[in-house]
């Protein structure tokens, strides 16, 4: 009879640690799909475009934000003059972008910073004396002394 209750008990044990192991087992799967749902859920891209035009002159930006990513296209097209197109690549910091602006000017190739501000329907652009950096890259000598001069206003992204 004792033999008999303890091959009960060692079975019983058994079948609750095998139930407790698919518990956990069921949970982790659980909580592994959602881990996978989540990290997986497309994270919506919003695209704003500006321009400013100045008589016949045209400046175009392009931002494609990310959370704090920014890439995007910079276009300055002068009238009758050799302008710049070029590519944005750079992060929210606060309430300013900062990004690098690799563009062509002239058949040459440039790398400058900018930084700019979005104010309602308005992209402002930071100006301010420029200086060399690192890699021939310009760069603003003092950006707390520059200025946001040029306006941008929002239109329609073709």
């Amino acid at each position: 009879m004792k033999k008999l209750a303890f091959i009960l008990f060692v079975a019983l044990t058994a079948c609750q640690s095998k139930k407790t192991e698919t518990e956990m087992t069921d949970t982790t799967s659980v909580m592994s799909a959602d881990t996978v749902a989540t990290a997986t859920k497309p994270s919506t891209d919003e695209t704003l475009c500006f321009e400013l035009k100045e008589g016949k002159d045209l400046t175009t930006v392009k931002l494609i934000m990310k959370g704090d990513e920014i890439r995007g296209e910079m276009n300055w097209a002068p009238w009758e003059k050799d302008g710049a197109v070029g590519t944005l690549k750079g992060k929210k910091v606060g309430n300013e972008i900062v990004a690098d602006y690799d563009y062509v000017i002239e058949g040459s190739n440039q790398s400058e910073e900018k930084i700019f501000k979005i104010e309602g329907d308005k992209l402002l652009i930071k100006e301010g004396e420029l200086i060399e950096g690192k890699d021939g890259k310009l760069i603003m000598k003092d950006p707390a002394k520059a200025t946001f001069k040029e306006t941008l206003v929002k239109v329609n992204c073709k």
